[in-house]
């Protein structure tokens, strides 16, 4: 008997080291993160990823329950060299980092936080706290110097995730450099499908009466507007592949006298 118990007692210990401290009960829907796909870099992300994140949506209160393996994946990313590997491999790192970096931003506060903006700005995206291959960046670095003007692919846009709702969902797993233009694709396309923040198209009473056809777009085409310009020559030439078929059949027949709007910007957090 002495012996079943201090089985029981092993067990339950690795189940606790299993959960970061917090075994999960029958029917408890914080389940252990599936195993990791493969061993690289991102293996531990992308499992708390699979586990935690559906539709676009972040389970923190679980996610919380993980935050050493969050600890140990943000650990190996000091350790990373970011400029060895192929520019997908490179580019991927960065929008991996920049991801989990804000998750932990919002799990340090959690669940006393209901906006990333309720955080100050000067430690929400200028604080130079996050250590990648043992330099130290800010958000704004890593999205604005090292996103946006090393790798010029405005499709980034649609990947990394401020944590509130009218961002891009934060995709269920990790970004890879064998998969990467696909995602990315992916991303834009699942991104501009959402009528509620990405894109819609709708036929307006115009000033004096008459109709004017137009297409809202989130914030974030007006915000990163240049970025989107280098790439497709207007907003409306660069969304255009992406929106969804009626969306764009629409822009393509009224695209003379189409009018564009901006979406408002929900910033409440993107939490279950």
């Amino acid at each position: 008997m002495a012996a079943m118990r201090r089985s029981a007692k092993v067990a339950l210990v690795l189940a606790l080291l299993a959960t970061g401290g917090a075994a999960a009960a029958p029917g408890d829907r914080c389940a252990v993160p599936p195993e990791p796909i493969g061993t690289g870099l991102h293996a531990g992300w992308d499992r708390l990823l699979r586990a935690f994140v559906a539709g676009g949506e972040v389970d923190y209160a679980c996610l919380k329950r993980y935050e050493r393996e969050l600890d140990e994946y943000l650990a190996a990313l000091a350790e990373a060299d970011p400029e060895t590997g192929s520019v997908d491999a490179r580019k991927a790192l960065w929008i991996n980092a920049y991801n989990a970096f804000t998750t932990k931003l919002i799990l340090e506060r959690y669940p006393g936080i209901a906006s990333i903006k309720e955080i100050a700005r000067k430690d929400r995206w200028l604080a130079r706290r996050w250590d990648v291959g043992g330099t130290l960046y800010s958000l704004d670095e890593i999205e604005h110097q090292i996103l946006r003007k090393r790798f010029g692919d405005p499709r980034i846009h649609f990947a990394i995730v401020c944590a509130s709702r009218s961002c891009p969902d934060l995709a269920p797993e990790a970004y890879s450099a064998e998969r990467l233009d696909e995602q990315l694709d992916r991303a834009a396309r699942s991104f501009l499908a959402d009528e509620r923040k990405g894109a819609r198209t709708a036929v307006e009473r115009g000033w004096f009466g008459g109709k004017r056809p137009t297409l809202y777009l989130s914030s974030i085409f007006k915000w990163f507007a240049e970025d989107f310009q280098k790439s497709g020559g207007s907003v409306v030439d660069f969304v255009l592949p992406f929106l969804e078929p009626e969306d764009r059949a629409f822009v393509r027949l009224h695209r003379g006298q189409l009018a564009v709007a901006y979406l408002d910007y929900d910033w409440s957090l993107n939490g279950r």
